[in-house]
């Protein structure tokens, strides 16, 4: 079976690539019995006429989609659902022998929605797919015995033995209804079981030398978070319970990487890198043991970071502390649930500076019950970070949003519980909470850093910070 592996449209003019991780993944999963080949949208600005020209001459048996984002974020209000409607009728239009299958991480947030949205879609998986879509593409004819599949049938379901179906749609493509099994999202439990990515269908070669500022290779090291952070989407992807990669195994991919391919800089892509502190003293051990010279990068909870990790971390290649404490007052720390204080945000700012590592801070505002009180305290905490990394000038950035509102996560429920927006908003497109009297707070604090980062480091033209 020819199978064709497309990347949706995920990112938007920042000049920024993001190597399809999961997608290079599920292509080793599925393993050598098909003809597999990948196509990444995000590498061309006019991704269509590639697109089309690849379904003339591969003619697939089935094109997986992943859609990885709904929208940029940042406060942008272009939306990718637009882009993903269009590559489905492109596909429909040029391959209308072959099963359009969708996934991904934006799609699972929306499974039922968007496929009554992108009628072309023939069937769908909502969650991790590495055991799912393989097991798909052998009950193409019978996709109620995959668990997390959503299809289309003629009214008449056949559910696995393991699973019941529920009708969840109303549009229809040719007289068929949209049926899923339940439950719809599904986690891989041991990802150690995972081969290691297939690095022939999506070559890291394409995605060489094009980013400025980030690491395009990504690398898990767990999936699942822990914390009950009341606006945070990893619980419903990835589920509460931590599934951990064994430092070996984590090493090895790194090392691949490495000499193989000559890659040296990589992200962690998991929502917490230092947790368990544990799990990455082991990694950083690890490729202090096998002398591999590779840098990384990764998000960091504060209440964890010491000075002794800190330096185990620089020693094994940290290169950017990504700090998303996002609450910048004692209000807003609590509101989001972060479990976190002032003090710790700014020891960890201490620590951070004293290192010398590139450090860069994400911060949301303008949140419910925002007062003068709290934006006062917000410029404070701004104004300390500023002054902690004056003497390394060290402080890559200071990123300012405001809140992308998601369904399902306590806080958006609570916004809208209490009519703070209107709820017949629709948040499969991109809404942000920003209401008067601070509608214009992440400019104010925008120019504020832009400003009191070129008086503190004007020689320093990798210096920024903004939006």
């Amino acid at each position: 079976m020819r199978v064709l592996l497309v990347q949706a449209v995920s990112t938007h003019d920042c000049g920024e690539v993001v190597f399809p991780l999961g997608l290079a993944r599920l292509a080793a999963a599925i393993g050598r019995e098909h003809e597999v080949q990948g196509l990444d949208l995000n590498l061309d600005p006019f991704p269509w006429p590639g697109l089309v020209r690849t379904l003339d001459a591969f003619k697939p048996d089935v094109v997986g989609i992943s859609f990885r984002n709904l929208d940029p974020l940042a406060g942008n209000l272009i939306s990718f659902v637009p882009h993903l409607k269009t590559l489905a009728i492109l596909i429909r239009q040029h391959a209308p022998e072959a099963t359009v299958a969708l996934g991904g991480s934006a799609f699972t947030l929306f499974a039922q929605r968007l496929m009554e949205e992108v009628p072309e879609v023939d069937v769908a998986v909502s969650g991790e797919a590495e055991a799912a879509f393989p097991l798909l593409l052998q009950n193409l004819d019978t996709p109620g015995a995959v668990a997390g599949a959503l299809w289309r049938t003629d009214g008449a379901c056949e559910p696995g033995p393991a699973s019941r179906s529920i009708e969840i749609g109303l549009r229809r493509r040719d007289g068929r209804v949209c049926t899923a099994n339940e439950p719809q999202i599904v986690y891989c439990r041991d990802l150690d079981s995972l081969p290691l990515p297939d690095w022939r269908v999506f070559a890291p070669a394409y995605y060489q030398n094009q980013n400025r500022y980030v690491a395009f290779m990504g690398v898990e090291t767990k999936r699942g978070c822990p914390n009950n952070c009341r606006y945070c989407l990893y619980p419903v992807l990835q589920g509460h319970r931590l599934r951990l990669r064994s430092p070996e195994r984590i090493v090895d991919e790194l090392e691949t990487l490495r000499v193989d391919f000559g890659i040296r800089n990589v992200h962690f892509t998991d929502a917490v890198v230092n947790q368990p502190e544990d799990h990455l003293r082991a990694i950083c051990k690890e490729i202090l043991r096998r002398g591999l010279e590779i840098g990384w990068t990764g998000f960091f909870r504060e209440d964890t970071l010491s000075e002794k990790e800190l330096d185990l971390y620089t020693k094994a290649g940290l290169l950017t502390l990504y700090f998303s404490a996002d609450g910048a007052s004692d209000h807003t720390l609590r509101l989001l649930g972060k479990n976190l204080t002032l003090e710790q945000v700014l020891h960890a700012g201490k620590l951070a500076a004293q290192s010398g590592i590139l450090s860069v801070y994400h911060f949301l505002v303008n949140l419910p019950g925002e007062t003068r009180g709290s934006v006062e305290q917000t410029y404070r905490l701004l104004d300390k970070l500023f002054s902690l990394h004056a003497s390394k000038a060290n402080l890559g950035a200071v990123v300012i949003n405001n809140l992308r509102l998601y369904p399902g996560t306590p806080l958006t429920e609570k916004i809208l519980r209490d009519r703070l927006i209107d709820p017949g908003l629709d948040l499969l497109y991109p809404i942000y909470f920003n209401p008067p009297p601070w509608d214009n707070l992440r400019h104010e604090l925008g120019a504020f850093c832009m400003s009191r980062g070129a008086l503190s480091a004007v020689n320093s033209d990798w210096l920024k910070c903004g939006e």
